[in-house]
């Protein structure tokens, strides 16, 4: 009966075990390179050419009607492998504000 009980634990230890390595496993991240970002007409735009994995544009922008500035994100896009990157893109007048700077951020 010890025999069995021994190896009742030893088995529930492993899964113990097991299950910790995989919670504590890293999260998948973003593979993108030759990225680039432009304003257009006070639209932010990024958009990544090699790679794969999400990303989203993200600028700072200057409220036309108070006396500061902020960063807006634009939406996640996803790049596929092996094909071309679609563009993120945000607008400053939809927000109120100008656009003085904008950059890809890879997630």
């Amino acid at each position: 009966m010890k025999i069995v009980k021994k190896a009742m634990i030893g088995a529930s230890m492993a899964m113990v075990v097991s299950s910790a390595v995989m919670v504590g496993a890293a999260p998948a991240h973003a593979e993108v390179w030759n990225c680039r970002s432009y304003i257009e007409q006070n639209v932010g735009v990024g958009l990544c050419e090699a790679g794969f994995g999400p990303y989203q544009v993200r600028v700072s922008c200057a409220s036309a009607h108070w006396p500061y500035t902020r960063e807006i994100h634009g939406p996640v896009v996803s790049k596929s492998l092996n094909a071309p990157g679609p563009e993120s893109r945000v607008s400053g007048s939809a927000n109120g504000c100008h656009i003085t700077s904008a950059w890809v951020a890879a997630l």
